[in-house]
């Protein structure tokens, strides 16, 4: 089937809350939140989140479909006045039966270029846990250099995880 990619809008809600609890289930190291809490946020919220990202031309939520949402990407770009020539990049994530075919990739190439567009941006940013492995190949494969690590930022029952910190410039 045809992968086709578009901002996410208010009514994909439901379908963003199906596929990060999809993710969670299969990869819970690649969210700062357990399943339970993510359970407990009200869609509402999530409809105010999406239609925010879609009110402003400095973030972008993308999703990747296939008939149902597979994939998503988050880009908001910092708003104070000593940060606002970064943006961070935060996912992306594609549920497990669709990964391997460059969806996650892609995501993030068209991420880059909606950054690449915005004035006065020359950094991206981005975290992930020390256990994504995958995640970490596909984001050194796109430019992006580990620039730091929290050392047990995170405690999965009581398994402790690091969080790195990957950034790239826009010329990469």
């Amino acid at each position: 089937m045809e992968i086709t990619y578009r901002e996410l809008k208010k009514y994909d809600a439901e379908d963003l809350m199906c596929l990060r609890l999809s993710v969670m289930n299969t990869d819970p190291y690649s969210f700062s939140i357990s399943v339970e809490d993510e359970r407990r946020i009200d869609k509402n919220n999530i409809e105010k989140a999406i239609e925010s990202y879609g009110t402003s031309n400095d973030q972008q939520m993308l999703g990747a479909w296939n008939g149902e949402l597979i994939g998503v990407i988050g880009i908001e770009r910092y708003c104070n006045e000593y940060e606002n020539h970064k943006v961070r990049l935060w996912g992306p994530y594609v549920n497990n039966s669709n990964r391997g075919n460059g969806i996650g990739s892609s995501l993030i190439e068209k991420a880059l270029n909606f950054v690449f567009s915005i004035k006065g941006v020359e950094i991206i940013t981005l975290e992930t846990t020390s256990e994504s492995n995958k995640a970490i190949n596909l984001f050194n494969k796109h430019g992006f250099e580990k620039t730091g690590t929290q050392y047990k930022a995170l405690c999965f029952d009581g398994k402790y995880v690091d969080l790195l910190y990957m950034q790239r410039g826009k010329s990469t």
